[in-house]
């Protein structure tokens, strides 16, 4: 690695705050969120105490700081910021949170990377406008970025638009506060979403750059590499479809400030426009001029096969876009939740998005989700520590025999929080935190097993891998 790689971890502001009513913060898309599972029964868990993380972001930063992080990603909360996003109103005490927590990451010597939505649309638009399916949000959102942005400018370097905009149509409502309107077929709706949310990124990056014309901006995606269940022809086929709906189109557009061919096309033969006029468009032909590096998140990979009886080409296309007909891969495991873990893969994707896009690659979340048991104020999550060694070493792989430009590898996450379904059970963080999904537990901290290991990892800049720390 080079001296300026940065080291560090990653988190969701939303999902690890609580206080979702303390300080003027308004009601979000993940606060409303409920999660029924297979038994029928809500999820427990809830974003009124989270990880208290609001309350602890010293003592949580601390930990980071005793690990060797150079780097710490987190989300300003739209809605901590503008509670209801649409009347112009800013909550100062917010802006002064964040602030804060700036300036004490700064203090540890650490780069703070900020990340811009992430599940945390206000919810009044979304039950009142429909999230990003309405034109007006994003020029709210606009000009919610102008603000943070410009209170923000001179102590943040790194800044990330949108978590995961490629999910969108899979996600709609935590990523784009949006619902899929009664009536309306797939391709409409992945069309508008695509279309808003591209325009939202690159009004953000403009804003951001007109603030900082030196800050560093990205956007982000959640990329899984795709493989083809088998080598038939029609499978192989399939995979290169889904990676381009999945993984390929919003970084096309980011990157090139155009849609590409296969998509325009696509809408054509299925009777759909973007909504996008000749000013938005120079609008994202402008962005992604000024657009620094991308960021991806990388858990798994995924296979594709062509999908069973379908009526002709373009049926094939659309069950495509739906991810019709996804198998499990026989060559990898899994954890408990299913996702694949497949460290290769996490190479596999770096060569490709460099290759594809020339620009330097930052990876702002990779990690593993284990049910880990606190036994006598320890944890023993050696599996953790597997998936890392994997993982980072197949980066080193990609930097030193494939020539890609990786400006750092952050973890997910530096402690536990809830979950994108809000369970605390699922653990991803360094750190264990007393908190269990029927909102019992002391909230104390307590460093696992691969705490101590990172932060060797760290110190040796990445080649120590060994998993034999006295604990």
């Amino acid at each position: 690695m080079n001296k300026e790689f940065l080291w560090g971890a990653a988190l969701s502001n939303v999902q690890a705050e609580g206080a979702y009513l303390e300080d003027g913060k308004g009601l979000n898309v993940y606060d409303t969120l409920e999660i029924r599972f297979e038994t029928g029964q809500n999820t427990l868990s809830d974003t009124s105490v989270a990880a208290d993380h609001y309350h602890r972001f010293k003592e949580d930063i601390a930990h980071m700081k005793e690990m060797g992080f150079t780097a710490y990603r987190f989300s300003i909360v739209w809605s901590r910021i503008h509670p209801n996003g649409d009347d112009g109103l800013v909550n100062e005490a917010g802006l002064a949170y964040y602030e804060e927590m700036i300036d004490e990451l700064l203090a540890a010597g650490i780069e703070p990377v900020v990340s811009l939505v992430h599940f945390d649309m206000p919810d009044h638009l979304r039950t009142e406008y429909n999230g990003f399916m309405d034109r007006r949000v994003v020029d709210w959102y606009a000009g919610h970025v102008a603000v943070v942005a410009g209170r923000f400018r001179d102590k943040v370097k790194y800044w990330i638009t949108y978590n995961e905009m490629n999910t969108a149509f899979y996600g709609p409502r935590l990523v784009a506060g949006a619902e899929k309107p009664e009536g309306m077929g797939d391709v409409p709706f992945h069309a508008l979403l695509t279309a808003h949310t591209q325009l939202a990124h690159a009004k953000a990056v403009l804003e951001i750059k007109k603030t900082n014309p030196d800050a560093m901006v990205a956007g982000m995606d959640a990329y899984a590499s795709i493989y083809p269940l088998t080598c038939r022809p029609e499978d192989v086929l399939a995979a290169q479809m889904a990676d381009d709906f999945r993984n390929n189109l919003t970084f096309d557009v980011m990157v090139n400030g155009e849609f590409p061919s296969w998509y325009t096309k696509f809408l054509h033969n299925n009777g759909v426009e973007l909504d996008l006029n000749a000013e938005d468009m120079q609008t994202i032909k402008e962005a992604s001029k000024r657009l620094d590096y991308l960021a991806f998140s990388y858990y798994q990979s995924d296979t594709a096969c062509a999908p069973a009886g379908c009526a002709d080409q373009l049926d094939f296309e659309n069950k495509m876009l739906a991810c019709a007909d996804r198998n499990a891969n026989p060559y990898v495991k899994a954890n408990a939740w299913g996702w694949q873990i497949d460290p290769v893969g996490l190479r596999v994707a770096l060569k490709a998005l460099y290759e594809r896009y020339h620009k330097p690659l930052f990876i702002v979340e990779n990690g593993i989700g284990i049910d880990d048991r606190l036994e006598n104020g320890k944890v023993y999550d050696d599996e953790r520590i597997a998936y890392y060694q994997g993982h980072i070493r197949n980066v080193t792989d990609a930097i030193d025999y494939d020539g890609v430009e990786v400006l750092g590898y952050l973890a997910w996450s530096p402690i536990d929080f809830l979950s994108s379904h809000k369970e605390m059970r699922k653990r991803y963080g360094f750190v264990y935190i007393d908190r269990n999904d029927d909102g019992t537990g002391s909230l104390e901290r307590f460093p696992k097993k691969s705490y101590y290991w990172y932060k060797k990892v760290i110190a040796s800049d990445g080649t120590d891998l060994e998993d034999d720390i006295e604990y």
